[in-house]
This record gives structure tokens, C-alpha cells and sequence, in this order.
């Protein structure tokens, strides 16, 4: 949200990846994870590719831009040689069940343009901060900038993860998340519309933080005496130009 210098931006992104891992766009942004059984990759609008659809082979190559995968494309077949590498044939076999593509999101040649990683982090910074200004200005604005509010909250979102029943003590449901973004995203949206303990920015700092209850406004006790002592000077500073 351009609060942060870009450098301390790319700092904390690349200290998120080293300790997460990336998020798993080539997976998360088609319309479908299995995309590796169909001769395209169909895809929704978004900021990075403007293409409706891509074949396949051009589509992986933006995500492997070193080091091509050994895979041979034919149609609806596709073959992905990893023989000798034992890391490779081990993550192959954890994820016999699981599309192909989320395999390949693992790998280690596999890769992410930054700037569409820093376009994510801000996008949920945007929501963030929409969800909480909507309802702080709502007396204050009128309803042209409230449809703007709305329109922007509308704009986000994503590609949904499907989810299978288990019998265990219970009946339970399992996402399945094919990407780290999926997972995220979801985790984000139900955070934003909890009433007990919502994901809140604080007035003082602006760093977002899970709050203990539904009107906390600071993350901490510190921000909140800062801000009053804020405050307070700038009320006397106005006195005192008024007297």
C-alpha cells in the first residue's frame, strides 16, 4: 500500500518465500490444477496473463524460466521424466494422487516472477485495508465512494479449492488446497468476517494484527498510549492557533 519503503517490501517478500516457500501460481491461476491433461490452460482475468488461454508447453515455460522440465506433450498425454533424481521421485510419489502440476510447483528449477508475488501481497493489503475503511467512513462518504469500496471488495477472490468428506470421529470435511495462495486466500477471507476475532489495522501503525475482540482498534497497548499522546499534542497545537 506504498506505506513501506520498496526495499523493505522485497525484504520482507524474499524472507516470506525462503521460509513458506512460493505460493504456487501454476497452479493456483488456471481454472483448473490438472491443466497438465488438457492440450491448453485455460485462464480467468488477471493481473499478470491477458491471455484467455495458452498451450501448455508456453504456459509452463513462465515458470521454469532456467531450467526446462523434461516433459513431452502429446494432446491430452503428457509424459514428465524425472529418473535419477531421487528428491524428484520421492515428491513425485507423495503426490501420486494429486494433479501433475502441484508436483511441478515443488520442484526446485520451479520459479515466480516476483513482481506477480508482490502484486499478491499487496492485492490482500488492499482488501484489508477496504474491508476496515468501508465501515470506519461509512458516515463520512457518500454513496458513489461507497460503490467504489464495494466494486474494489468484489474484485477479489480467486479460484476456488474443492474439498472431499472423510469419515473419521466424524464426518469431515478436507480442503484441497492445490497452491499456497489458495490457501492463504481462504484463510484471509474468513479472518476478515470473523466477529469474535477479526484481522484488524491498527490506528496508530497501520500493521495489520489478529485482534482479541471485535472494536480492538491498536495492536498493542504501546500504539495505543502513542496515539492518544498523538493526539492530545495536536489538540493543544489547534487550541493554541484558535486562542
Amino acid at each position: 500500500m506504498n506505506r513501506r519503503p520498496e526495499a523493505e517490501v522485497q525484504k520482507a517478500i524474499l524472507e516470506f518465500a525462503a521460509h513458506y516457500g512460493l505460493l504456487g501460481l501454476m497452479t493456483a491461476l488456471p481454472t483448473t490444477p490438472s491443466f497438465m491433461d488438457y492440450e491448453a490452460v485455460y485462464l480467468p482475468k488477471n493481473h499478470f496473463i491477458k491471455e484467455e488461454s495458452m498451450e501448455t508447453e508456453d504456459y509452463l515455460a513462465l515458470f521454469y524460466p532456467f531450467d526446462s522440465l523434461d516433459v513431452v506433450k502429446k494432446g491430452v498425454e503428457s509424459n514428465w521424466n524425472i529418473s535419477g533424481d531421487r528428491t524428484m521421485i520421492a515428491l513425485a510419489m507423495t503426490f501420486c494422487h494429486e494433479p501433475t502440476a502441484k508436483s511441478m510447483s515443488f520442484q526446485r528449477e520451479y520459479a515466480e516472477p516476483y513482481d506477480w508475488v508482490a502484486q499478491q501481497f499487496k492485492d490482500w493489503a488492499f482488501t484489508l485495508a477496504t474491508s476496515i475503511l468501508y465501515y470506519e467512513d461509512y458516515g463520512s462518504t457518500d454513496e458513489e465512494t461507497r460503490n467504489l469500496y464495494r466494486k474494489g471488495m468484489a474484485a477479489f477472490g480467486g479460484i476456488a479449492p474443492s474439498y472431499h468428506i472423510e469419515l473419521l470421529d466424524k464426518p469431515t470435511i478436507y480442503w484441497d488446497f492445490h497452491s499456497l495462495l489458495l490457501g492463504i486466500q481462504m484463510m484471509f477471507s474468513f479472518m476478515l468476517v470473523d466477529d469474535a476475532k477479526p484481522l484488524r489495522l491498527c490506528k496508530h501503525c497501520h500493521k495489520a494484527f489478529l485482534s482479541n475482540r471485535a472494536n480492538a482498534a491498536f495492536c498493542s497497548a504501546r500504539c495505543k498510549n502513542q496515539y492518544n499522546v498523538y493526539k492530545t499534542r495536536a489538540k493543544s497545537r489547534e487550541d493554541k492557533e484558535n486562542g
